[in-house]
């Protein structure tokens, strides 16, 4: 059996069982091997972008027996997946914008029947605004501390129906549905957050007077108040 990371275990038991999945990025393969090994998936598709790391998770798929299960396929984000071919796509271990540019332009192979599961490393409230331009309802959003580094995962689907508007700005910036389940991980973030927030304020402050000083201390104002907005969810 294949062993992988915590964060990529949370993914494939958020995936939907007797679902096909696409694996976007896939690497070294090892989410769709874990998800057909462990009968959440009957198959898969490992794509990437990349030659190397793609003859890698072909040989990892070999030596796990699973060739008649999971195809490979050298792909541009999306490009070579055809509509309703998969039920489930992930996309992990990328930047938000990167994600959100795979999406876009991946957008004529994503219906109301497919869900998205995605874990942006950086630009995460910018990409929950980009969910919400692209109309894909977050179902379900969950989030883990592994190695010291905080990971958000996201899972999402299409939706006719603009259902957004009373989001407020903390809720794109840390996640509604955690913020509704007072997520224990996102709260030790917060506090995190609060005391990086309030050392960098502190250090600034004998330089107030520099009008440059003066944008920042006011920038990161306005980071805490979010931050304290979050917190009192907690309440």
């Amino acid at each position: 059996m294949v062993r992988i990371s915590d964060r990529l275990r949370t993914v494939a038991h958020m995936c939907n069982k007797g679902a096909v999945v696409a694996d976007i990025g896939t690497d070294h393969g090892y989410l769709p091997i874990y998800l057909v090994q462990e009968g959440i998936a009957p198959s898969a598709i490992a794509m990437d972008l990349r030659k190397g790391p793609l003859e890698k998770a072909k040989k990892h798929i070999c030596d796990n027996c699973l060739e008649d299960r999971i195809q490979t396929r050298l792909s541009d984000g999306l490009e070579k997946l055809s509509e309703n071919e998969a039920d489930i796509i992930t996309i992990c271990g990328m930047g938000g914008r990167l994600i959100a540019d795979i999406v876009t332009k991946g957008m004529n192979v994503i219906t109301r029947n497919t869900t998205l599961i995605v874990s942006p490393q950086s630009e995460v409230g910018d990409f929950r605004h980009f969910l919400v331009s692209q109309r894909l309802v977050v179902d379900d959003e969950k989030m883990l501390k592994e190695d010291g580094k905080y990971y958000f995962i996201i899972k999402c689907r299409k939706s006719d129906e603009n259902v957004y508007s009373e989001y407020s700005e903390t809720q794109y910036q840390y996640g509604w549905k955690l913020l509704e389940n007072k997520d224990k991980t996102l709260y030790e973030y917060l506090i995190k957050e609060k005391e990086t927030n309030d050392g960098i304020s502190n250090s600034l402050k004998k330089d107030e007077s520099n009008p440059t000083v003066k944008l920042r201390l006011q920038q990161l104002s306005q980071k805490n108040n979010i931050i304290m907005d979050a917190l009192s969810y907690y309440d």
